[in-house]
């Protein structure tokens, strides 16, 4: 009984080693295609190959003081000599049909009027440094690039900080928001200038403040085509402090008045939310609070209104309990 299932153990065994033998096989041989192609392909990269691109080009940034009108050269071929490498990084990570010119980083040279250029000799040395290849392996197919540009009026503007802002309990903004710049010189044409008086910063959301900020935001530009800006963002500065509910008695000034009176009561509470910091700074004499008569008749009026008319400027929500009183006219 042994010996018939070792031999049935030894004839499975010898069924299946052709199998797994081509299968090992089948492996090899695919491995040794792959190395052989790995090796072709870092053969063939590394040959020189001259391949030529045609670009569309487009301008930005322009200097703010001007605007680009009209554009003259708005096609460029460039032929490449370059290390299959470097032709290949270029095929997978760049756009080889757009190619957008930054002017703000080259030389603009006025050939008269209106019209300006820029050399591709600047645009040779930048693609020659990012490809890691010599100047002399690039060659465009012109000497420059042309285009109008046209200067434009300009007005000081005042900045508007667009913002909301979402408190911790008890804590407020303590002054109003500082804008840095508060205004910002806009170039364009006259006639839209003349319709600017502000722009707005981009909408910025805070939530749960309860300490001082100070925030960069973009300024909105309404209509980037026309218009262009020295500062195209602001700093925002948010001074914050936390917050008490407070009152104080005052006493109703009744000097200045057309009539005698003598009001009941004869002072009445001020309640008022201050900072913390000026929680000691609050006075009486710094609040008056006088009866109203103007347009009263007083002498049929039961009560007269109460009117607060100065106050620190840093308390705020005031209110004045009673906001009216009654009266007694004195012969």
């Amino acid at each position: 009984m042994n010996s018939s299932n070792t031999y049935n153990t030894v004839k499975e065994q010898d069924k299946n080693k052709p199998f797994f033998q081509f299968r090992s096989n089948r492996l090899i041989f695919l491995i040794c295609i792959l190395i052989a192609t790995l090796f072709w392909l870092l053969i063939k990269l590394s040959d020189v190959y001259s391949v030529n691109y045609d670009f569309r080009v487009t301008y930005n940034n322009a200097p703010p003081d001007s605007r680009l009108t009209k554009v003259i050269d708005s096609t460029l071929n460039l032929n490449l000599t370059a290390r299959g490498f470097a032709i290949l990084k270029m095929s997978l990570f760049d756009d080889m049909e757009n190619l957008n010119i930054n002017l703000d980083s080259y030389t603009i040279e006025n050939k008269g009027g209106i019209r300006y250029s820029i050399s591709t000799q600047e645009l040779t040395k930048k693609l020659a440094e990012i490809i890691g290849v010599s100047e002399k392996d690039i060659k465009f197919s012109k000497a420059t690039l042309t285009f109008d540009m046209e200067k434009t009026s300009e007005k000081l503007v005042q900045v508007l900080p667009d913002y909301t802002i979402n408190f911790m309990n008890q804590y407020d903004l303590y002054n109003d928001v500082r804008t840095d710049p508060n205004v910002i010189m806009v170039y364009g044409s006259q006639n839209i200038l003349d319709t600017l008086s502000t722009i707005h910063t981009k909408k910025l959301i805070l939530e749960n403040v309860m300490t001082d900020m100070v925030k960069k935001v973009e300024i909105t530009n309404p209509d980037p085509a026309l218009l262009s800006f020295e500062e195209y963002e602001v700093s925002l500065h948010f001074k914050v402090e936390k917050f008490t509910e407070s009152e104080i008695t005052i006493p109703i000034n009744l000097n200045n008045l057309e009539y005698k009176i003598k009001t009941f009561p004869s002072q009445v509470k001020v309640y008022y939310r201050v900072a913390q910091i000026d929680f000691n700074e609050v006075k009486a004499h710094q609040f008056n609070i006088h009866p109203v008569i103007n347009n009263i008749d007083i002498m049929q009026a039961n009560k007269l209104p109460l009117k607060l008319s100065k106050q620190p400027d840093f308390v705020r929500n005031v209110r004045i309990v009673p906001s009216d009183v009654e009266f007694l006219i004195i012969k």
